[in-house]
């Protein structure tokens, strides 16, 4: 177990997973502070005959 610890394959995927994980953060932050924005106006409404 310490041998695969130690081995660069598990300090890869150690490290592109964090990396994935911070990417994500920073998307969720980016999405949820485009939620909160108001929607835009429609730009014209017709009304049905």
């Amino acid at each position: 177990m310490t041998r695969f610890i130690k081995s660069s394959f598990a300090w890869q995927f150690a490290g592109g997973f964090l990396i994935g994980t911070l990417g994500m953060g920073a998307v969720h932050v980016v999405d949820a502070h485009a939620a909160t924005a108001p929607a835009p106006a429609p730009a014209a409404i017709h009304a049905v005959r």
